[in-house]
C-alpha cells in the first residue's frame, strides 16, 4: 500500500511539472490561458486541472487582420472539410481568444490552421477580390468664371484650337463595363457676363473624340450669380441659382453644378463623378464593433464601402467546463454550457482592437517559482520511493 501512495505522489508531481513546464513554454503563445495543477494522490481534486481565463495584455502589432478582445468572450472558428474546402460537419466548433487572422487562397479569413472565422450568421467570411464596375450616373461641379477674361479672339469654337476658348476642364467617367472616357468642358466667353459650355467625349480605348456640342449658355449678374442657364444640355433651377449640365455625348451622366460663380482673378472647375472601373482589394480591418470593413482600390481612390458583415463573440455560463482541443481552442462540453452569441461591446461582451492581439497570461516570475517548487517535491518523492523500494529489498532478504 506504501509502494502504491509513493508511485502515486511521484506520478502527480511529474504531472504537476509537466503542466507548469507547457505553461513556461507558452508564455509568448497569443491567447494561451495557464493551467493550473489541483490533485491529490493522483485522484483528481474540484474538477481536476483548470485554466486561468483571465485577460491578457494587450499588444499593437499593427496588423490590419490581428484582432484583440477586451473583455469578455470568444471567437468562434470552424474546421476546413480537406475534401470539399468548405465548412466542416463532423468537428464541433472552436472557442479561442487568438485573434491572428488572414486571408486563405479563396480570400476567406482563416486562423493559422486553417480554421474559418464565422460571422454573426454563423457563415465563413469571404472578402471579395474584386468590387464590380460601375457605371456613373451623377456628378458635380464647383464652378467659377473669372470675369476678367476677354472674348476669346477667334470666334469660331474648335476644341482643337485653343484660341478659340477661354478654360477647360476633363473629368473621367466609366460605362457599365468599367471602362473610362473623358468628358471635356469649354467655356468661352462670349459677352459680359455671358458664357457657353461645349462638351465632347473621348474613348481613349478607341481614340475617338465627339464632335463638341453646345450644350449650355450661361448669364451672370453683375454681382457674380448665375441668373439664366439654357441649352439643350442645360436645367435652369432659379431658386438655388443653380443648373444641370447634361453633356450630349456622355448619355449616362449629368453634373449637378451648384451656385456657379463669375468672379475676377480665377478660374475654378472641380468636378467629381460617381462611378468606377473594377475595384481591387487592398487591405481590411475589423471595427471595434465586429464590423469587417474591406478597402478597395477604385480608379486610384481608396474606397472603404459600408460594412458587408460583422463578427460576433461568445461566451459560455462555466468557462470552466469548456474542453481544450488546442494549445488556445476549446470546444463547448455539458458542464460549459451552450455558447451565447453577442455584438462586441454590448453588454457583457468585450470590445475588438484591431492590429493588436491579446498575449498569454501567464505570470512567468510565478511560474517559475512554482516550477522550482515542483521539481523538490518531484525529487523528494523519487528519493522517498528509493529509499522504500531499498526497505523492501531488505525486508525480503530478512526472510531467507
Amino acid at each position: 500500500m506504501g509502494m502504491n501512495i509513493d508511485t502515486a505522489a511521484i506520478t502527480s508531481a511529474y504531472a504537476r511539472l509537466t503542466l507548469l513546464g507547457t505553461n513556461i513554454a507558452n508564455q509568448n503563445t497569443i491567447g494561451y490561458k495557464s493551467s493550473s495543477f489541483s490533485d491529490m494522490l493522483g485522484q483528481a481534486s474540484n474538477g481536476g486541472n483548470g485554466q486561468d481565463f483571465k485577460q491578457g495584455a494587450v499588444a499593437v502589432d499593427n496588423k490590419p487582420l490581428d484582432v484583440a478582445i477586451n473583455g469578455s468572450g470568444f471567437f468562434k472558428l470552424k474546421s476546413v472539410d480537406s475534401k470539399t474546402g468548405d465548412v466542416s460537419s463532423l468537428i464541433p466548433a472552436q472557442y479561442t481568444r487568438d485573434g491572428q487572422f488572414m486571408l486563405n487562397s479563396s480570400n476567406y479569413l482563416v486562423n493559422a490552421s486553417g480554421a474559418f472565422l464565422m460571422n454573426a450568421s454563423d457563415e465563413r467570411i469571404l472578402i471579395k477580390p474584386t468590387l464590380p464596375a460601375s457605371e456613373s450616373k451623377a456628378g458635380t461641379m464647383q464652378l467659377n468664371l473669372d470675369s476678367g477674361e476677354s472674348v476669346p479672339i477667334t470666334t469660331t469654337f474648335s476644341a482643337s484650337d485653343s484660341s478659340s476658348y477661354n478654360k477647360s476642364s476633363a473629368t473621367t467617367i466609366f460605362d457599365v463595363n468599367g471602362d473610362s472616357s473623358t468628358v471635356k468642358t469649354y467655356f468661352v466667353k462670349t459677352a459680359a457676363n455671358q458664357w457657353d459650355v461645349y462638351t465632347n467625349v473621348y474613348n481613349p480605348k478607341t481614340l475617338i473624340s465627339t464632335t463638341p456640342s453646345k450644350d449650355a449658355s450661361l448669364t451672370f449678374n453683375t454681382s457674380g450669380a448665375l441668373t439664366a442657364a439654357s441649352g439643350t444640355g442645360a436645367t435652369f433651377v432659379a431658386a438655388t441659382n443653380s443648373f444641370t449640365l447634361k453633356p450630349k455625348d456622355a448619355t449616362s451622366v449629368s453634373f449637378d453644378v451648384s451656385k456657379p460663380t463669375e468672379t475676377s482673378s480665377y478660374y475654378g472647375n472641380n468636378a467629381k463623378v460617381d462611378g468606377g472601373a473594377q475595384s481591387q482589394f487592398l487591405s481590411c480591418t475589423i471595427g471595434a464593433d465586429g464590423a469587417v470593413l474591406p478597402t478597395y482600390s477604385n480608379n486610384g481612390t481608396n474606397v472603404t464601402p459600408l460594412a458587408f458583415t460583422t463578427i460576433k463573440l461568445y461566451k459560455f455560463l462555466n468557462n470552466d467546463g469548456l474542453q481544450q482541443s488546442g494549445v488556445n481552442t476549446w470546444t463547448a462540453t455539458n458542464s460549459s454550457g451552450d455558447a451565447l452569441g453577442g455584438d462586441p461591446g454590448s453588454s457583457g461582451y468585450g470590445y475588438l482592437q484591431a492590429g493588436a492581439t491579446e498575449g498569454s497570461n501567464v505570470d512567468p516570475t510565478k511560474a517559475m517559482i512554482d516550477l522550482l517548487s515542483a521539481q523538490r517535491a518531484f525529487q523528494a518523492q523519487s528519493q522517498v520511493v528509493n529509499t522504500q523500494s531499498q526497505i523492501l529489498q531488505e525486508v525480503s532478504q530478512l526472510g531467507r
